[in-house]
């Protein structure tokens, strides 16, 4: 529930309205989920495989965990009712069976590119010491209900089958009206409960050194953070203005700090349209000559740092040391 503060020690709740209200449909709630499905997953969990084409019996959206199990999002604009845990074991039952071969074919079809290998990109995404086999793809379903509110009915027959050992459950969000502006509120999934990540305005990104160092130099050259290729150009679309940026250089720590400033932008890479996701950076400091390594990142927080991540988010008492560190560096 949200509720507006209205002056001290008073609260106002607000009333809730749904997508159709807002002339929203099915699919613009689909592409806007797909296009952010890490701010509703925890972080590194899920990665994205499929999203429905028109007029096609299947799934609203289908992604993958880091063991190869396949997740199965069934999306519904109006309030929860039981037919959508029918639907999306319906879709169980049509793509349980799926191989290897199927998911990389629908893979192909996500992301417009027949050459891809979804083995190879899997193993990339979760920073596998080596690539899954074909055949431990697909060896178990987990299916999400994703809808506006749930009702009692629904939560019981999610618990029922969950019960009967079925791997289900819901998503719920809820929509607003605040002043003619539309609002949602989407409750975060994760899968793994021990990966639970919170969301803060201050992240590391890794400047894609190892893999193309042209990208690592245009990113400190041009003052941007900027990822490339679906499935990982879409975490700059987490960043908003004011967020702070890390820049993290592979074998040699972070190398630069900025602050985000206007939208995201995109442009050409590799002769693919739009393959390139960017934000500028204000306040930039450069310390790539003198870098705050991996060993040094590690006393402040008293834990690692998932390097192999295209980005991830960093808490405000980290983000404060790491800054005047680089501060002491400029």
């Amino acid at each position: 529930m949200l509720y507006e503060l209205t002056s001290k020690g008073n609260h106002e709740k607000l009333t809730k309205t749904n997508l159709k209200d807002i002339g929203w449909t099915e699919e613009d709630l689909e592409s806007m989920l797909i296009e952010n499905i890490h701010d509703f997953v925890s972080e590194r969990s899920l990665m994205p495989i499929f999203k429905q084409r028109r007029r096609q019996e299947e799934p609203d959206i289908m992604a993958i965990d880091n063991q190869g199990k396949l997740y199965i999002f069934e999306l519904k604009r109006w309030i929860s009712d039981k037919e959508n845990i029918l639907q999306v074991l319906r879709y169980g039952q049509l793509y349980g069976a799926s191989n290897y071969e199927d998911l990389k074919y629908m893979y192909n079809k996500y992301t417009e590119q027949d050459e891809l290998s979804l083995k190879a990109n899997h193993c990339k995404y979760f920073g596998l010491d080596e690539p899954l086999e074909k055949k431990d793809f697909n060896l178990e379903q987990n299916f999400i209900v994703v809808t506006n509110g749930m009702d009692q009915k629904s939560l019981e027959a999610i618990e029922y089958w969950k019960s009967q050992g079925l791997n289900i459950d819901g998503l719920i969000y809820w929509v607003y009206q605040i002043d003619g502006k539309a609002f949602i509120e989407i409750n975060r999934y994760m899968p793994d409960k021990n990966k639970l990540d919170y969301e803060t305005n201050n992240y590391i990104l890794n400047t894609n050194y190892t893999n193309n160092k042209n990208s690592h130099n245009e990113m400190l050259d041009r003052k941007i953070a900027a990822a490339y290729v679906t499935g990982w150009k879409e975490k700059i679309d987490k960043l908003q203005e004011g967020d702070k940026v890390f820049l993290y250089k592979s074998g040699a720590g972070i190398v630069a700090l900025g602050k985000v400033e206007g939208k995201r932008k995109s442009e050409e890479w590799n002769g693919k349209r739009d393959d390139k996701y960017y934000v500028s950076l204000t306040e930039f400091k450069d310390v790539s000559s003198n870098a705050i390594s991996a060993s040094e990142m590690k006393s402040i927080r008293g834990k690692g740092y998932p390097f192999i991540t295209t980005m991830y988010s960093i808490d405000n008492e980290t983000c404060e040391k790491l800054e005047e560190m680089i501060n002491e560096r400029i």
